[in-house]
């Protein structure tokens, strides 16, 4: 993964230059959201500037442990705040999305102020709002991108333990514990150095899989017995989870992480879905694909979706069984690179 060097320069001159940042990610943000933001946010903290994280809404309890969480402004409850703060930012830094629609309202907001707009992010297809952009799609992570950030910036110093362990975190939970999108030697230097700073690995592994309640595990134990599709023809498999499900288990927020992985367990399938349903006829679908499948042109096909090409996302207004119905009819379309992997 090669780097223009210009572009580092680009960016420490904008911070050089400038007193007040605001550090955005997408909306749903997951470990990578909020460890690459919290970790930009410590550099910039140290360097004297006047700074806030905001996001579009909130995250799973678990990530809240990590450093600076609790300095974080969200937005659906802090809107007020947020719009005050962004009046007087000089820059915007924009984390780990790369469509300023990902962060819905919040992003029409931003736009309409006319400031400076730095990217760093590992999505593919961005779209051209950023002044600076650092994207990379054979990245890791966006922590990995921020990593690399504060390195070429020469800000290295300024990595603490607790910087450290917001970067590690957001690698971790991004590879799903090193085990997708990991196999360059470059990620394995940058968590080896991360490690040097005094990151114990044991202690986030537990706080980031460890922590989930009894009912969540109930929840999942249901899904996999009665909510589970599979589909030889396709080498596909499906789960979904309604309203009913998440009532009865008391679904809370992140309950769900992970649970779209397991169908690819089974010998066969070579790509999957996970379906949520919520109020006003919305589906939510995450999708995962091994080999060369494109799991993110099926969700950008069918579900207004995106992402990568083995991990992607999407969302629809409409019911779960009539978002579940196109899922398997849409299919056919991709028959051939399902049935070649």
């Amino acid at each position: 993964m090669e780097f223009d060097i210009l572009v580092f320069e680009k960016i420490k001159d904008l911070i050089t230059n400038n007193k007040t940042f605001t550090i955005t990610t997408h909306i749903n943000p997951d470990g990578d959201a909020i460890g690459s933001t919290l970790a930009l946010y410590g550099i910039l903290k140290q360097l004297g500037k006047d700074v806030k994280v905001v996001i579009p809404n909130n995250c799973p309890d678990y990530l809240h442990w990590i450093e600076g969480f609790e300095s974080i402004i969200i937005f659906d409850k802090m809107k007020q705040q947020a719009l005050d703060f962004f009046n007087k930012t000089d820059v915007f830094f924009c984390l780990d999305y790369n469509n300023l629609s990902r962060i819905e309202i919040m992003g029409e907001a931003i736009k309409s102020i006319q400031k400076t707009h730095i990217l760093i992010d590992h999505h593919p297809n961005p779209e051209c709002f950023a002044d600076v952009a650092i994207s990379k799609t054979e990245s890791s992570s966006t922590a990995e991108l921020v990593y690399h950030t504060i390195i070429g910036c020469g800000y290295q110093q300024y990595i603490t333990k607790e910087i450290a362990e917001a970067l590690h975190t957001g690698i971790i939970t991004d590879t799903g514990g090193l085990s997708h999108n990991s196999s360059r030697p470059q990620l394995y230097y940058v968590v080896a150095d991360l490690l040097t700073k005094g990151v114990d690995k044991s202690f986030i592994n537990d706080k980031l899989f460890n922590v989930f309640s009894f009912s969540r595990m109930q929840l999942l134990g249901t899904i996999l017995k009665d909510n589970f599709v599979y589909i030889p023809e396709y080498k596909t498999g499906y789960m979904f989870i309604t309203l009913e499900n998440q009532k009865k288990f008391d679904f809370q927020l992140g309950d769900t992480e992970g649970f779209v992985n397991y169908p690819l367990s089974v010998k066969d399938i070579q790509f999957c879905a996970l379906f949520t349903e919520y109020e006003k006829n919305m589906t939510k679908i995450s999708f995962r694909s091994k080999g060369k499948f494109p799991a993110n042109q099926f969700s950008a096909k069918f579900f207004n979706g995106g992402g990568h090409l083995n991990a992607a996302g999407g969302r629809i207004n409409l019911n779960l069984l009539d978002s579940i119905a196109i899922f398997e009819k849409g299919l056919a379309s991709f028959k051939e690179l399902l049935l070649i992997n």
